[in-house]
């Protein structure tokens, strides 16, 4: 199966070097990584990130995809799977860039990454995200996530979702 992923607007391919550059001003800016756990990250920090997300690609045969708009190939941002620390498993991961919010890319990306673990048999598949977020919330319950518990000290609270399992 083709790792390469298409939707009607997007194209999503695994991330990779030449993406770097914008994967470190989407986590650079304070909308993007104020609404993420790990917050706004350095360049170094970043590098970190990305070469984990090149890790799992290449020993769990899934990972992070870059997005980026089939009409211009203007970078959107990411989403995809990725190992959750604090035991919790596989993830959905998305994130994007402040000036393509509000369109549903979001949750157009996280569609094809869905169908993309179901294809692979990749389950079950969790979702974290600040309590805060209530778009990200909103995007993951109409994705078929359901709410399995918060954790975390009022003011830092996440709200882990999951995706049921299919019936084979």
């Amino acid at each position: 199966m083709s790792r390469q992923l298409a939707t009607p607007r997007l194209f999503l391919t695994p991330i990779d070097e030449g993406d770097f550059p914008d994967l470190a001003a989407l986590n650079a800016d304070p909308q993007v990584g104020g609404k993420l756990k790990h917050g706004v990250l350095t360049e170094t920090e970043t590098r970190a990130q990305f070469d984990g997300y090149r890790a799992i690609w290449a020993e769990r045969g899934f990972g992070v995809f870059a997005l980026r708009l089939r009409e211009t190939g203007a970078f959107v941002g990411i989403a995809g799977l990725w190992e959750h620390d604090g035991g919790l498993g596989t993830a959905l991961r998305y994130a994007i860039m402040p000036q393509h919010r509000g369109a549903g890319l979001a949750r157009e990306a996280a569609t094809a990454v869905l169908d993309f673990a179901r294809t692979q048999d990749i389950h079950p598949i969790i979702a974290a995200t600040r309590e805060s977020n209530i778009a990200s919330q909103r995007i993951l319950t109409d994705l078929g996530l359901s709410l399995r518990e918060t954790r975390g000290e009022p003011g830092h609270r996440v709200m882990v979702f999951e995706l049921p399992e299919q019936p084979s």
